[in-house]
């Protein structure tokens, strides 16, 4: 197969490319080729996988660059984030792309996809999650796969989902620190090496329903066994609150996991106690003492949004907002605004953000009340540096999710220029950058569209394979797709 042309588009293959490599000895005239289709893709605002196919290709067959200034490989202060569940604490250790040891990949984007589409079209889900080569996210995507079954009461589509999880358990590698040292096991950090994240991401995606299985995966593990014990508290008093919502007996075993956090709310996290201070306030008792200000606020103000949209409760006046705030947790505060967003509650916490983040130039808090609705998101993009490869590597500090998430849904053409620069510049921050669109994804071109997203980008790992060497049948963590 030689160049052909679609609506003016230059599509590129493997073969085209050994072609012109034979009678040229190197890849230059392809890659003048590649340059001129994705320049021609971007400007017609051409389908987003083929943009997604040429930049990573191109990315692949680029010359690496000489090192230039990047993000900072320190992790962003995680105080300056709102967490609302305990799994997200060792989550946010993770370093950001473009650096080692950053899990994103295109077997994670496709446990993404089937995440969030598992409830709504397990068809879709299964199939993707069929695709998943790497055990660890295979696994997690089951975890998804089990849920969705039960909720429908899906007996043989239980069944199959809990075998094949079960199997992809066993398969899970067994990995060692660099040197090996064990000390990291004994705490948070563990999360940082796959094969125990991929333990707890899998403890954490069968939590409620096999809560023994979690806590087996993590035996071994004391750091993330607690963060998972916090897990299960805190899912136990969201469902000991619904059942006192719902005029039922709790269940003690629920009950009593409640009441640990709420008796003594100072031997947990400030997660885990914002979530019993908010469900105990709730169903009508006290505010805990939690510590930390941030999340305090976030228990009480939560609080006051479910009993508002719930139990119909009349007192939507806003909340009092404390002086001063730290401004290095505007973030922070804006996630509560997020959080209970549409509601009166929040509208003077939402102002006094807004206007500290824009006198600080805090472009992070501002983008997640944009991604909430309680500022101009098209004034907020306005000046983001992501349009160039340079510009996605000299980035300071880790991507922000929220960029990925309102350039796609305000900006859909932007958004394809900041996916290629990524894409051009390093692979997994162009996954990063995806991953954190899904939602956006889906609901513009539907589920189909992680299917093209996958084929893209193996069909570009394929066609960049050396001269003389097999199509790799492992694509990051994939299986290559050949339902065409």
């Amino acid at each position: 197969m030689t160049a052909t042309e679609d609506h003016g588009v230059t599509i590129l293959d493997r073969t085209l490319r050994l072609s012109l490599h034979t009678r040229n000895g190197s890849d230059d005239h392809f890659r003048c080729l590649l340059d001129d289709a994705l320049a021609t893709v971007l400007g017609t605002g051409a389908d987003l996988p083929r943009i997604l196919h040429l930049s990573v290709l191109r990315g692949l067959l680029s010359t690496p660059a000489a090192p230039g200034p990047r993000r900072s490989e320190q992790p962003a202060d995680p105080r300056r984030h709102l967490f609302t569940a305990p799994a997200d604490l060792p989550r946010a250790l993770l370093p950001a792309p473009p650096h080692p040891g950053n899990p994103y990949s295109l077997a994670r984007l496709l446990r993404v996809f089937v995440t969030h589409l598992a409830p709504t079209d397990r068809h879709t889900a299964t199939a993707l999650a069929n695709l998943i080569e790497d055990p660890g996210e295979a696994a997690v995507a089951h975890c998804a796969l089990v849920r969705a079954a039960v909720r429908v009461h899906d007996l043989e589509g239980e069944a199959h989902a809990w075998s094949r999880l079960r199997h992809l358990i066993t398969r899970m590698p067994s990995l060692s620190w660099p040197g090996g040292a064990t000390a990291h096991d004994r705490d948070v950090l563990a999360y940082l090496r796959p094969d125990h994240r991929a333990r707890f991401d899998t403890a954490i995606g069968i939590l409620e329903l096999a809560p023994d299985l979690g806590r087996a995966l993590l035996a071994e593990l004391p750091g993330l066994s607690a963060v998972y014990r916090e897990a299960y508290a805190c899912d136990a008093s969201d469902r000991y609150t619904a059942q006192r919502l719902a005029g039922r007996r709790p269940d003690p075993a629920l009950a009593h996991a409640h009441n640990t956090i709420r008796q003594t709310p100072s031997s947990s996290s400030a997660v885990a106690a914002a979530v019993v201070s908010a469900n105990e306030q709730i169903l009508g008792g006290p505010e805990l003492p939690v510590a930390d200000p941030v999340y305090r606020l976030h228990a009480r103000i939560t609080a006051r949004t479910v009993r508002a949209h719930q139990l119909g409760a009349d007192d939507l006046t806003p909340e009092p907002v404390p002086a001063p705030l730290d401004p290095a947790r505007l973030p922070a505060y804006a996630g509560i605004v997020r959080h209970n967003a549409d509601t009166p509650i929040v509208a003077a916490l939402a102002g006094r953000v807004r206007a500290e983040a824009t006198a600080r130039d805090d472009r992070e808090a501002l983008f997640i009340l944009a991604d909430a609705g309680y500022t101009d998101p098209l004034a907020v993009l306005a000046g983001a540096a992501y349009a160039t490869p340079q510009a996605v590597l000299a980035a300071a500090g880790p991507p922000v999710p929220e960029l990925s998430t309102l350039l796609f849904r305000h900006r859909p053409a932007e958004a394809a220029r900041h996916l290629s620069a990524a894409a051009v510049a390093d692979w997994p921050t162009a996954a990063a950058v995806l991953e954190h669109a899904v939602t956006e994804l889906l609901a513009s071109a539907g589920p189909r569209i992680a299917h093209d997203l996958h084929r893209a980008v193996t069909s570009a790992f394929t066609c960049a394979t050396p001269p003389g060497a097999s199509p790799p049948s492992v694509i990051d963590g994939t299986y290559p797709d050949a339902s065409g």
